[in-house]
């Protein structure tokens, strides 16, 4: 059961006092010269917080209610070289208090307070800045923090941190806690301000802690938080034993942490799950380059990455629970076996976890994270080529170093007198959109790759961006329009690469600059090549080779259309509400140019290096 005890601050708020300044007719006088400030030897007085308990309770562990042998306070002034460290003896302390004569004190006068010396405790924490006035600065927030202005030659010490205490039985020497929201937990340093006319708590916060490790004694977890922390979907905590950790807590309501309160658990040994570590030597980590929201695998095994919103590694996911291999094909027509391109998904510490099967097939996957609903939160696309992707120039024609293969494609096209082979053709998306869809699943043919897992679904119209988020697998549409029932043109832009763009890291969709591919005839550039029988178009030097895709209309709702004959490529900047910008590559009507489409069709994209 949870219990809250109060720790009552004692701190007196006194006048403030006016200082008057010279005539603003007569000019000021010159200064005598800075007197010599000696140091002030006087005998002060150090309470503790009262801590308030109910009838027959007694005292958390963890919280200080008296003074031991061997506490140090530090006392300051103005400047860190002039602060002192105060160690308490036996003689010094009676129970909450503690009575010591110190020397070296320089005081430090304002006119907005009459506190003139202030107290951190404990010293192995305090790290003062050379200037330190009326500020407390902690180097480490993980500890029972306590500040103190002097009224006269007493310091009423306050808390700066609510403490967390939880007990279990069992050997268990450390602990590490999270939270599934990635809340701070506290701070590299944190500055507080105590005077006696005002107090702040968190006046200054280093860089957030997102985990918080420390040891375990006598079965005892203590944690303590800064003032205003809230944990609002709980936290979690790991337990380690020999050096491994073998067991798991999960607390799920929301709880918030005030300064001088103690939130207490109790015992919850018989709450503990035995934890599996799902993150052995053999994952592999998919974001060393970078957050996104499509992952290449070119080995097989074990892969992992964070369950962030696409390109943003900040932006966590609302109360995630599992993850599942949503839908794979091989880009062909053949029937495809499902567990063949990813074997298995799952959701585990913030993270995503994949596994391939132990012989690689070259395909496509998308895999998504939900909550206990099964409601989709995001989802991944995971590309396994069959050959290796390569990145170059082609003569700077997209503006920047481009891959040599369509987003999805499983081989490079190859400008040569055969046939292309249709797993060059790629993935196909609607404009702004991460999630994507089939192309042709034969040459020149109007029928659309297989795949296994879930189906797709054509919207009875336009859909909004959180139906799209939530069901990657429906296609919203209008005629000559957008999938979009609400017009955003900022999902894919030129100045940025966005949450929703559909590139692997250090990629992302072209924008448009000084590159051949936004000629008025592409025809006209160098490098130009067509070959009508084989199915590729090609353009600079040395030529980057494109399939003539087709695409999936928005007329034929999702329907694949002119293969062979037209080709539809994407590029992040909009035409119009209802159209995004794209190269329109017509066979059929000899029309080759940079133009525009409506955002519901469905077209390629070659990435470009960021």
């Amino acid at each position: 059961m949870k219990a809250i005890y109060k720790i009552a601050i004692l701190c007196s708020v006194l006048s403030v006092l006016a200082a008057c300044g010279g005539s603003k007719n007569n000019p000021e006088p010159t200064p005598d010269p800075k007197p010599v400030v000696n140091p002030e030897t006087r005998t002060l007085t150090f309470i503790l917080p009262d801590l308030v308990l109910e009838e027959g309770e007694e005292a958390p562990a963890g919280v200080k209610t008296a003074w031991e042998a061997g506490d140090q306070i530090v006392i300051h002034g103005e400047y860190a070289k002039d602060q002192v460290t105060v160690t308490l003896a036996a003689g010094d302390i009676n129970g909450r208090t503690a009575t010591k004569t110190v020397e070296g004190l320089y005081p430090y006068k304002r006119d907005d307070c009459t506190s003139t010396l202030y107290a951190s405790y404990p010293a192995s924490a305090v790290d003062n800045l050379k200037h330190c006035f009326f500020y407390s600065k902690f180097s480490d927030t993980n500890l029972q923090l306590m500040a103190a202005c002097n009224s006269g030659d007493t310091f009423q010490f306050q808390n700066i941190c609510g403490m967390l205490n939880i007990s279990v039985e069992g050997e268990y020497e450390e602990f590490l806690l999270s939270t599934p929201k990635k809340e701070a937990l506290g701070y590299e340093f944190l500055q507080v301000k105590i005077t006696d006319t005002e107090q702040l708590y968190t006046q200054y916060k280093g860089t957030p802690v997102m985990e918080l490790s420390g040891e375990i004694s006598d079965s005892n977890i203590r944690v303590y938080l800064p003032d205003g922390t809230s944990l609002a979907a709980g936290f979690t905590m790991k337990l380690k034993h020999d050096g491994e950790f073998t067991k798991i807590f999960k607390y799920t309501e929301p709880v918030a942490f005030a300064r001088g309160t103690v939130t207490d658990l109790g015992d919850v040994t018989d709450d503990l799950q035995e934890y599996v570590n799902p993150f052995s030597p053999e994952i592999k980590d998919l974001d060393a380059a970078g957050n996104a929201n499509c992952y290449i695998v070119t080995e097989a095994g074990g892969y992992k990455f964070k369950a962030v919103k696409g390109n943003n590694p900040v932006s966590f996911l609302e109360d995630p629970d599992n993850a599942v291999v949503l839908w794979e094909t091989w880009n062909d027509a053949s029937e495809v076996t499902a567990g063949s391109v990813l074997a298995s998904a799952f959701y585990a510490e913030d993270y995503v976890i994949i596994q391939t099967p132990e012989t690689l097939r070259p395909g496509n996957a998308v895999v998504a994270v939900r909550n206990e609903d099964n409601q989709i939160l995001w989802s991944w696309h995971i590309w396994i080529p069959a050959t290796a992707i390569e990145t170059a120039s082609y003569g700077n024609i997209l503006g920047s170093d481009a891959m040599d293969r369509n987003l999805g494609a499983l081989v490079a096209t190859a400008a040569t007198e055969d046939a292309i082979d249709p797993l060059s053709y790629g993935m196909v998306y609607q404009w702004g959109r991460k999630d994507p869809f089939t192309a042709a699943g034969s040459f020149n043919s109007s029928s659309q790759a297989t795949y296994a897992g879930e189906p797709e679904v054509v919207a009875p119209g336009q859909i909004s961006l959180e139906e799209s988020i939530a069901n990657p697998r429906s296609m919203g549409h209008i005629n000559n329009g957008d999938w979009a029932d609400v017009p955003n043109n900022n999902f894919w832009m030129e100045t940025e690469k966005t949450l929703y763009d559909p590139c692997p890291a250090g990629y992302r969709v072209p924008n448009k600059s000084s590159g051949d591919f936004w000629a008025s005839d592409l025809s006209a550039k160098g490098g130009w090549g067509i070959s009508s029988t084989a199915g590729w178009l090609k353009l600079g030097d040395p030529a980057a080779v494109f399939p003539i895709a087709g695409y999936r209309d928005d007329y034929g709702v999702g329907e694949m259309a002119k293969v062979g004959v037209r080709t539809l490529y994407w590029f992040a900047r909009n035409a119009s509400d209802a159209a995004g910008a794209g190269a329109d590559l017509r066979y059929d009507k000899g029309t080759y140019k940079f133009g525009s489409a409506p955002k519901a069709r469905l077209g390629s994209v070659r990435c470009v290096v960021e």
